[in-house]
């Protein structure tokens, strides 16, 4: 369930990378069209509620809510080296984590 919280809490963070011209610029082309940034941002948000009903229903209300917190603050730091280093690998990242984060949850 963790893995699955971890790819919501790197989803919620791309999608806020998203509402920022400058990295839209560097991740997508220039003819693709998203929704407005309210839009986005309340994505984010779901994104983030729902890691964080993961991590509380998996680890209970206490250690739940801190690792939620470490791992939002850990995708962050992944979003942040692959833009740094790799902005090719942040958006295929995405469903990779996603389905990683499903199979472990599932097994």
């Amino acid at each position: 369930m963790l893995l699955l919280a971890f790819a919501l809490a790197y989803l919620g963070m791309t999608l806020l990378c998203l509402t920022m011209n400058r990295h839209r610029g560097a991740l997508l082309r220039a003819d693709t069209r998203l929704p407005g940034p309210a839009i986005i941002r309340s994505l984010a948000v779901g994104c983030f509620g729902f890691a964080l009903w993961l991590g509380v229903n998996s680890q209970g209300g206490e250690i739940g809510t801190v690792i939620w917190l470490c791992l939002v603050m850990l995708s962050g730091l992944l979003l942040v080296l692959l833009l740094a280093w790799r902005s090719r690998w942040v958006l295929p990242a995405v469903p990779l984590l996603a389905a990683c984060g499903v199979v472990q949850a599932v097994l």
